[in-house]
């Protein structure tokens, strides 16, 4: 039995096919027509739990202490400055102070009291209704930890961890009690951050310049 030479087996082998191997290249393209679907029952069922968890730590007798306390005789104060067409000479940008006064003229609040540093609240200033509205800023920060999380594609243990580090942070419980600027100013970084990782999953997965794309873009401020 003669032996083959190397060109008869070479002739033998089947050539690759151009248009497979063009198909094989071009299919993870396909994986880009979707984004995938991060708000499964599980999810939902986790945000409720955190949600209803840091509404209680950040609202939980929010009330009890009727005077004005830290600084909440300067934001409260500039706050009603607004309500009552006061102009002053503000160092901060003015986004966070005209909430403080929204917080106001939902409570009813009609601008007269000055908020002075540890004096009591009178009857007609509800406080627990401003306090209870600036805390809500507090309150969004653990849904937005644990949804932030989940779009850097960490798992639902590890997401829902890093929500339970920003629920039982102290500082951040006690800066939620407080007509304050702080959570404002946290809240919408959390939201700058939440945007823009969302943004690059879309860049990612989804299609460039679709609705979600240019939606998430703006969201990054």
């Amino acid at each position: 039995m003669m032996r083959r030479t190397k060109a008869e087996k070479s002739e033998r082998l089947p050539l690759p096919s151009t248009s497979k191997s063009f198909a094989a290249y071009s299919s993870p393209l396909k994986s880009r027509d979707h984004v995938p679907n991060l708000w499964d029952h599980q999810d939902r069922w986790n945000l409720v739990v955190l949600t209803l968890l840091s509404l209680f730590t950040r609202l939980y007798r929010i009330g009890r202490r009727g005077h004005v306390a830290w600084d909440e005789s300067h934001f409260g104060k500039m706050g009603a400055f607004y309500i009552n067409g006061t102009f002053y000479h503000d160092l901060h940008p003015p986004t966070a102070k005209l909430l403080v006064a929204l917080a106001e003229v939902v409570a009813g609040h009609n601008g007269t009291f000055n908020f002075k540093s540890g004096s009591a609240y009178p009857d007609y200033v509800n406080y627990t209704l401003m306090r209870i509205q600036m805390s809500l800023y507090g309150v969004a920060l653990v849904p937005l930890a644990y949804l932030t999380c989940l779009q850097l594609n960490m798992s639902r243990s590890m997401a829902a961890l890093a929500a339970c580090f920003v629920l039982f942070d102290n500082a951040l419980c006690v800066m939620s009690r407080f007509i304050l600027l702080d959570e404002p100013l946290l809240f919408f970084t959390a939201m700058t951050l939440w945007s823009a990782v969302s943004f690059q999953r879309v860049s990612k997965y989804g299609r460039q310049f679709s609705y979600k794309w240019w939606l998430w873009l703006l969201m990054t401020g």
